[in-house]
């Protein structure tokens, strides 16, 4: 049997035999297809259907919003399918706001590249784009993206965290199979379809929100999800699908929202950890063979809205479970009060977006400035350093964990004198677990990291959206952040 890798190789070769004679013309070492001499458009695409020549972009590629050829200047409007597949000498590409569309099978393989910023201009990206970049450990997907396809960042081993924004509605199947270093998942609340399989085997994934948007959730998009302890399911969803949480044998409890009618076959197959299922729906769902053991009946609690003791105990395989007990709403003493998911702070606009995936939860920031004191001296140096101190809140729930950053401004060079004008860049600072996040240092900017005793911890170049530098350094410990010129102190969280 094929595995899906082997077929996307099959896909990549042969969409390369057949577009491939290959391109129109090239200008500063990039190919280009004429897509319609009217409107004066192009695509970046392949040097051409010989696989010696796989390997032709290399190191940093700008990709120009227009190019002059004949003496005409054409918009660059698109990628094409397996345009720079398996070109592991890439190190970087530059994707200007001209683009719309990214073809299959685009970066395959790209196995030199690090990280990648998809313009909000892209609103088309298909299938296996990305796929198999196994040194991708940052990916920024601006807000304008409608789809993520099928297979589109499957195999990509480094990256650790991935946001999907709002304007996304589709996550494709097998979208983030098998990203094994996969942290920290944020699904946009537009998102209404989950593909089969989407994060198979994302083994160091801990905690997933799925926003009440989503109304398909289709088979296996959690299985083999084996850190997965934590597991948010919204109320937009009447079916869970077959081993949508199979073998994610850390899961120790679930909570299943009124909605859901029906378990499907194998959907909490081998979780050997599940203690305690939580279901809010006074109708008992139906539950298909191959989900629960005579261990699970034995072991597990379920916890029932109040008034319904007796129509679970009554009810088809819930009748088996030896401890059932009711709950008079979320937050009851006794029996595992929720607690709010933990605030996410961003930077947008001039002011700062604070989010938390628990629906009505009510946030409370602290926000204290470096500049707000009173001087005697006729020098003030204004550093502009903001520290944000949040957490989330909501009636039955316990309180959120506290989410912490720093805003500062860097500055940037300039001739000019006018004081009105900000000389400087935004730059958002984030802790977490021994890691910094820096989000919107200007690109090119060095970043270097030390613990309080002057000893390098980690060091970075900023791409223009964020950079990730994982430290030694633990919970309580002071982190010197050196952004360019300016230097940070921040307290690790």
């Amino acid at each position: 049997m094929r595995t899906a890798k082997q077929l996307l190789i099959t896909v990549a070769v042969l969409l390369c035999s057949t577009v491939a004679s290959a391109h129109d013309f090239e200008v500063g070492g990039i190919y280009y297809n004429i897509t319609s001499s009217n409107d004066l458009t192009v695509e970046v695409t392949h040097i051409g259907k010989n696989p010696s020549a796989y390997k032709a972009y290399s190191d940093e590629v700008v990709i120009p919003s227009t190019v002059i050829y004949n003496s005409k200047t054409y918009v660059v409007t698109g990628i094409t399918g397996s345009a720079f597949y398996k070109c592991d000498g890439l190190t970087s590409v530059t994707i200007p706001n001209s683009i719309t569309s990214i073809g299959s099978l685009a970066f395959m393989d790209c196995t030199g590249l690090t990280s990648i910023k998809i313009p909000s201009s892209v609103t088309n990206i298909e299938n296996g784009a990305f796929s198999f970049c196994t040194g991708l450990t940052s990916v920024t997907i601006c807000n304008g993206v409608t789809t993520i396809g099928g297979f589109m960042f499957e195999g990509c081993t480094s990256l650790k965290s991935i946001k999907i924004p709002s304007s996304v509605t589709n996550i494709g199947n097998l979208a983030f199979s098998r990203c094994t270093s996969l942290t920290s998942v944020t699904i946009g609340n537009g998102v209404t379809n989950i593909g089969h399989d989407a994060f198979r085997d994302c083994q160091n994934l801990t905690s997933i929100t799925i926003p009440n948007s989503v109304t398909t959730l289709e088979y296996g998009a959690f299985a083999g999800c084996k850190g997965l302890t934590n597991i948010t399911i919204g109320n937009g969803i009447t079916n869970i699908e077959s081993q949508i949480f199979s073998n994610c044998t850390s899961l120790t409890s679930i909570e299943i929202p009124s909605s859901i009618t029906t378990i499907e076959y194998g959907a909490f197959y081998n979780n050997p950890g599940l203690t305690s299922i939580y279901l809010l729906g006074k109708t008992p769902p139906t539950v298909v063979s191959g989900n629960f053991t005579e261990k699970h009946y034995a072991n597990i609690t379920l916890y029932v809205p109040a008034g319904t003791l007796e129509t679970y105990r009554n009810a088809d395989t819930w009748k088996n479970f030896l401890n059932i007990q009711e709950v008079a709403a979320p937050g009851t003493p006794g029996v595992g009060t929720k607690k709010c998911a933990t605030p996410v702070i961003s930077y947008n606009n001039c002011g700062l977006d604070i989010t938390c995936n628990t629906d009505e939860a009510e946030i409370h920031t602290t926000i204290k400035c470096s500049d707000a004191n009173s001087y005697n001296s006729g020098r003030i140096d204004l550093s502009a350093t903001y520290e944000i101190t949040t957490y989330a809140t909501l009636a039955g729930y316990e309180d959120s964990e506290i989410a912490t950053a720093t805003l500062c401004w860097v500055e940037k060079e300039s001739d000019s004198t006018d004081i009105i004008e900000v000389i400087g860049n935004p730059v958002l600072i984030c802790t977490n677990n021994g890691s910094i996040v820096v989000k919107g240092a200007e690109a090119g900017t060095e970043i270097a990291v030390y613990n309080i005793n002057g000893t390098m911890q980690g060091t970075a170049t900023a791409n223009g959206s964020e950079v990730v530098i994982n430290t030694s350094l633990g919970k309580g410990d002071i982190a010197i952040i050196n952004i360019g010129s300016k230097a940070i102190k921040v307290v690790m969280q």
